[in-house]
């Protein structure tokens, strides 16, 4: 019986590292297909340039708790972690490169003391390659037309041919009925992640039949000023980047009606009295 247990922990030890080789196969494939796609690319790599900019700090501190050891070193699981911990605007796809980025020595770790150094190399050998090699698409003007957008009534303009589309899985649910799990005030719907936010109030609309337009969109369930998604700013401004259609980030969203009254008990109850 002791032997029969053992071979039963060894296969299902190996199936559950297939399992994993076969998630990063997946993810290198995604990475590379991003690396072969040059506006992509660039757009990822001053974006994640300016967010280290900002947070080195931040992160530097929280990856030295991480590091027991204190070699200056991460695995790529512990590197992700921290970064998704502090709400790096990258996919899984994106961070999964920047790992593959940073890690210079080609071992499965990171140097988390160097990390805007290394992005700079990164960027300046990006920009050689550019004049090396592509300097005439560096002018190259892309033609863009005005068309209605597929989820919501307001016009945009159409994304550039070359920049893959991002798209987010949300799901907005009404605050005041968040306790019933059926309400049809909650529903999901598939969205890109230039959607502004003012286009999910529409949303909302058309998917519930609400007639008012003052609606909130909120991170959270707390209906605080912080919480609120700012109506002007597209998902993606807020922190959703979005991810490729075949496997899009899930998203959760609360929304509520706006009232001038804040604190009021009354007025910001959940209950409804006949």
């Amino acid at each position: 019986m002791l032997a029969r247990k053992t071979t039963k922990q060894i296969k299902r030890k190996k199936t559950t590292v297939r399992k994993s080789e076969k998630s990063l196969n997946i993810l290198d494939k995604k990475v590379e297909k991003m690396k072969s796609n040059s506006a992509s690319f660039d757009n990822f790599i001053s974006k994640i340039q300016e967010w280290m900019r900002i947070k080195a700090g931040i992160a530097k501190q929280m990856f030295e708790l991480i590091d027991r050891e204190g070699e200056g070193l991460l695995t790529y699981d512990q590197f992700k972690a921290g970064m998704f911990d502090m709400r790096v605007p990258a996919t899984k796809v994106e961070l999964h490169l920047l790992c593959r980025l940073l890690d210079t020595n080609d071992n499965g770790k990171i140097d988390y003391k160097h990390l805007e150094n290394i992005l700079q190399s990164v960027r300046q050998i990006r920009d050689s390659e550019l004049e090396q090699f592509n300097e005439h698409q560096l002018l190259l003007a892309t033609s863009q037309k005005t068309l209605p957008c597929p989820c919501c009534p307001m016009l945009r303009v159409e994304p550039t041919k070359d920049l893959e589309s991002r798209c987010i899985l949300l799901e907005l649910r009404a605050i005041a009925f968040d306790m019933v799990n059926n309400h049809p005030g909650h529903f999901k719907i598939l969205v890109h992640s230039k959607l502004p936010v003012c286009g999910l109030v529409q949303t909302i609309i058309s998917q519930t039949g609400i007639s008012s337009t003052k609606l909130a969109i909120f991170y959270d369930k707390t209906r605080f000023a912080e919480s609120v998604l700012s109506p002007n700013m597209t998902l993606e401004e807020c922190g959703f980047i979005g991810d490729f259609k075949g496997c899009p980030e899930e998203v959760t969203l609360f929304y509520d009606y706006t009232v001038e009254f804040t604190e009021c008990p009354l007025l910001m109850s959940d209950f409804y009295f006949e």
